[in-house]
């Protein structure tokens, strides 16, 4: 019987090329991959074109100094105009862009971000309505938000002077506010999201919109400005990017800055709930790069990937806000013929450090 004739030769080869060919498929799939994550970070890294830096904080006395001027209490509140935007007077010369002074973390778990909404118009800096500290636990996973009013009279220590906290952003950018809190309220801010207002709509849009609940009122005030009308019955209701705008920006429903600044928690509530909605990390990271366009910060790539996954994916997260000067902390008063808040500032940073990191 004729034996069959064996090429050990031949199938070895076989083998090899089957090998090399395994092997040329999974270092282009390991490229296309590392190519993805470039270009992913490279994206991301475009929202710290214009970060503010942190720089080591300078000698020299930053304490809180006694204000200048005896603050009046207002007893009657119905002579307040809660909703006027007062003009910042200002040399043009005379603004900076301050960097952000480096401060030890006070709990290594938390890290706390200050969320800015600005109404800057091309060149002009503008003001910042909303200024909203989300603080996170990574321990107890919990997230925190807290809205400064806009018109609580502080010191801003870049300036030597007292003034509504929102000023501080008008004369040294993001840098003098930050170090402004940081003063005043003993607070660990290191870093920083800035979204324009003209952007808020863009990015609700991309969310597929945000779920609020809405009283009659509200909801008449976002028809009166929107093209899509809502049914003027309180309850729950889906908001495109333009309703929604309007919602965080109304200042004319309830009690003036404190009432927005509770419909801005709110509408910051249902972007997180919105986002966690994402089911998968890919999911997720086409929803942050499709954002990078509207949002500035001085996160890094791999911190805003480490933040994000753990935030959104990371499974039960407790949610909660609040806003300062805290109740019984404060009074109105007339200050250069302006109705500001004129608050406790040991009272508040004593309950802000109890919130924040539980003592």
């Amino acid at each position: 019987m004729e034996r069959k004739r064996e090429f050990p030769d031949g199938d070895r080869i076989a083998s090899d090329r089957k090998k090399r060919l395994w092997l040329i498929i999974l270092l282009a799939v390991v490229f296309f991959i590392l190519l993805l994550i470039g270009i992913v970070f490279l994206k991301l890294n475009g929202m710290r074109k214009n970060a503010v830096g942190i720089v080591p904080k300078p000698n020299g006395n930053s304490e809180i100094k006694a204000p200048e001027a005896t603050l009046i209490p207002v007893l009657d509140e119905d002579e307040l105009d809660l909703t006027q935007d007062y003009e910042i007077e200002a040399d043009p010369g005379e603004l900076t862009d301050d960097p952000i002074f480096a401060v030890n973390p006070k709990d290594p778990n938390v890290m706390n971000i200050l969320m800015l909404g600005s109404d800057s118009r091309g060149t002009d800096r503008g003001r910042t309505d909303s200024i909203i500290l989300i603080s996170y636990n990574k321990s107890t996973r919990q997230a925190k938000m807290v809205s400064f009013l806009r018109d609580s009279w502080v010191y801003i220590p870049g300036k030597d002077i007292w003034n509504r906290i929102n000023t501080s952003y008008f004369f040294g950018g993001v840098g003098m506010l930050v170090n402004t809190l940081n003063t005043n309220f003993d607070l660990d801010i290191q870093y920083y999201m800035k979204v324009g207002f003209s952007s808020l709509e863009a990015i609700t849009d991309k969310l597929g919109g945000i779920d609020l609940e809405l009283s009659e009122k509200e909801i008449a005030y976002i028809n009166n400005g929107s093209d899509q009308k809502l049914p003027e019955i309180a309850g729950w209701y889906h908001l495109n990017g333009q309703q929604t705008l309007i919602h965080a920006r109304n200042r004319k429903i309830g009690n003036g800055d404190w009432s927005r600044t509770q419909r801005q928690r709110d509408v910051m509530m249902a972007f997180l709930k919105r986002a966690r909605e994402e089911q998968s990390a890919s999911s997720l990271a086409s929803l942050v790069y499709s954002l990078v366009n509207d949002v500035e910060t001085n996160l890094t790539p791999t911190q805003l990937i480490s933040l994000a996954v753990d935030v959104v994916l990371g499974g039960d997260l407790g949610l909660e806000s609040q806003s300062v000067p805290f109740d019984n902390t404060w009074n109105y008063a007339w200050e250069d013929k302006m109705a500001v808040i004129h608050i406790d500032i040991d009272a508040n940073k004593q309950k802000l450090a109890e919130y924040l990191y539980g003592g």
